[in-house]
Order: structure tokens, then sequence, then C-alpha cells
């Protein structure tokens, strides 16, 4: 037996407790919950499959959206939210495994983070590529802040 198998196992028979309920939905509710999640495969949305993962990443490499994708992607991203509210839903009622509701938690911030990721596109905005272009704006503050310093100290003397 694997050193994890028998948590597994357990898990897929233990139903979740409130605490652990309120904990999952506590965080599924906060605003970056999708931060560092996972984008699920694939989605299927009234009768169509999306390849939702490859979706968000050609999108990403894209340089420019024709009109026709830009409006698929307005019509997907409340589509996604849908999904995802309907997982937190379950997750506040249904009574569930842990193992059930971990899977329902993950699906949710999967969701929740793909949306994100083609709201952050259709604004221009460079989802997870921002945040080298992040990275370097507080370093150029930073260097800036600390000549601002610099120049104060020596007019101070």
């Amino acid at each position: 037996m694997l050193k994890g198998e028998k948590y597994t196992k357990k898990a897929d028979k233990e139903y979740i407790s409130h605490e652990e309920r309120n904990k999952l939905l506590w965080s599924l509710r906060s605003d970056f919950a999708w931060a560092g999640k996972k984008i699920p495969e694939s989605v299927e949305i009234d009768g169509q499959e999306y390849g939702l993962r490859d979706l968000v990443k050609e999108l990403r490499e894209k340089e420019s959206l024709d009109p026709d994708e830009a409006s698929e992607i307005r019509a997907l991203i409340p589509k996604l939210k849908e999904m995802a509210k309907a997982d937190e839903e379950v997750l506040e009622i249904e009574e569930l495994t842990k193992a059930e509701a971990e899977t329902l938690y993950e699906e949710a911030t999967g969701l929740l983070r793909a949306a994100m990721e083609l709201k952050d596109r259709l604004e221009g905005k460079g989802g997870e590529g921002s945040a080298d272009e992040l990275k370097r704006m507080l370093n150029t503050q930073k260097l800036m802040d600390e000549k601002s310093w610099q120049n104060l100290i020596k007019n101070l003397k």
C-alpha cells in the first residue's frame, strides 16, 4: 500500500465536516481563490466541449483577437462563472465526501481562474505573463525611490 493511499481511501468514504465545508467555502469566496490553480483540461457547456486549458494557452500566445473570437470569449466567461457558482452551491448544500468536496473546490477555482485569464486577455492584460512586467515595474519604482531617498539625505547634509 502506498503512503497516501490509505488517506485517499479514507477521504473517499469520510464525509466533510461543517468546519471543513466552511473553510473551503471561505477560501472559494476569497478574492484570489483562483490564483495558482490549475485550469480544467476541458469543460462541457450547453452540450459543447471546450478544451479550456488549450484555449486559454492559445489566446495568451496570440498577438490580437479577431472579433469572432472576442465575442465567443465574452459569451464563455459568464458561463464559466455560472459553472463555478453551481459548484459552490453544491459544495455549500450537498452531503459530500472529503474527496468530492475537494474535487468540486478545485474545479470551481480552476473555472474562476480560466474566466479571469480570458477576461484579462479581452482587456488586453497579459494574465500570467503580466507578472513579469509587474516585477519589472516594481523594481524600477524601488530604484527611483532609493534615488529619491539618497537625494533627500544628500540635501539634508
